[in-house]
């Protein structure tokens, strides 16, 4: 620890990572109390503490009160050196961002894309960010890692996309390809269950233990906070409903079968058929505009999406036991829809003679949840002494 050492490597240290993880849940400390929390040698917080100063990654702040000796520092990182990229992969959305360790939005860029080779795309990904990283002149050792977002069945141990419809990706080793060409730690989670951290973090969920977030719009998914750990089954399936029939002799999906809930809630497919009777393009704002109108087009999905959700929100949430649902993407910024999904839950419980106290909200994130989501994910590994896969330094 004598000689010079970069931050990259410095941060990713057991250590140093026990440290900054410390100093990020307690919000600051001195070095003597560093010292208890993390059960380290004096000597091995002062040389921790002496490099990550020079770097600029922690600052020292307010004197402490003396108990007879000098009176302690305390010391405190400064968010704005700490950096998480995020990656959001969806069939018609793919997204790359930039946060600062408060979860701050940085900067945010869509890709336009006009295939979905993943060697293409996620070479596309790359060279986003590190045109986003070299525009804002943030070095490499200062991003902390990236974290990706994608639609379909995902292993997040491994960084693998299993399978995605939605992409028509089949075994594709996202996090190690990424990882390759940016040179920094990436993780893989899949997009409804990243959207149902971010709310679990700082969003409808966070005073909660039971929560479900009903992902829409690009496609159809939950991601599950069961005791406030992100529930996920041995091959990574749980919470893919977009594909399982839900409604008796219901809509052709894509998939093959009638009465999946992805058509009910697939934007684009309702632009498609906009579209082609019309000759105009459907964008949020007509769509909110239509319904507004009372247009027999726009009444008629509204209709079929309220009582599709609100079967999803009951089967699940029931099962669940679930105190919280939120639902993402356009459908839930119609209170018609989330009041039908509500009244609908209310009754089968009442039926059931158990009271009702579950929420079913919009999301305050709309369309930085996936990307937030994978952020956090980042966060939460990175200070996480155990998952530190690096030495440990004396």
């Amino acid at each position: 620890m004598t000689r010079h050492i970069s931050s990259t490597r410095l941060v990713r240290t057991y250590n140093a990572s026990t440290v900054l993880r410390t100093l990020y849940e307690h919000g600051r400390c001195s070095r003597s109390e560093l010292t208890e929390l993390t059960g380290m040698s004096p000597a091995t917080i002062t040389r921790i503490i002496h490099e990550l100063l020079q770097q600029g990654v922690i600052k020292e702040g307010s004197h402490g009160k003396s108990t007879g000796g000098r009176r302690p520092i305390y010391l405190h990182i400064d968010h704005t050196k700490l950096y998480i990229a995020s990656v959001k992969l969806l069939r018609d959305d793919f997204v790359v961002a930039l946060f600062d360790l408060k979860g701050q939005l940085i900067a945010k860029e869509s890709l336009h894309v006009e295939s979905l080779p993943p060697h293409t795309l996620l070479a596309n990904v790359a060279t986003s960010l590190l045109e986003i990283f070299a525009s804002l002149a943030i070095p490499h050792e200062h991003i902390i890692g990236v974290g990706v977002s994608a639609s379909g069945i995902c292993h997040p141990i491994d960084g693998v996309v299993i399978r995605s419809l939605n992409l028509g990706w089949k075994d594709v080793p996202v996090a190690e390809m990424l990882s390759q060409a940016l040179g920094i730690p990436v993780l893989l989670e899949n997009d409804a269950n990243a959207c149902a951290l971010a709310e679990l973090w700082i969003g409808n969920a966070r005073e909660t233990a039971n929560s479900m977030y009903i992902k829409t719009e690009s496609g159809a998914g939950v991601g599950i906070i069961s005791n406030k750990t992100l529930l996920t089954g041995s091959r990574f399936v749980t919470g893919e409903i977009g594909h399982v029939p839900l409604i008796p002799e219901g809509k052709l999906c894509r998939c093959g079968q009638r009465g999946c809930l992805e058509p009910y809630v697939y934007f684009k497919g309702f632009q498609e058929t906009y579209l082609e009777r019309t000759g105009q393009e459907l964008t949020h704002a007509k769509f909110i505009e239509l319904v507004g109108d009372g247009d027999d087009f726009a009444t008629e999905i509204i209709d079929q999406a309220s009582s599709a959700l609100a079967l999803a929100c009951a089967h699940w949430g029931i099962i669940l036991d679930i105190e919280v649902i939120t639902i993402g993407g356009i459908w839930g910024r119609f209170p018609q829809i989330l009041k039908h999904c509500q009244s609908y839950y209310d009754a089968i419980l009442e039926q059931s003679v158990i009271p009702s106290n579950v929420q079913i909200l919009n999301s305050r994130f709309d369309d930085i949840a996936d990307l937030l989501g994978a952020a956090g994910l980042v966060v939460s590994n990175w200070f996480t002494p155990a998952s530190v896969p690096f030495e440990r330094q004396a």
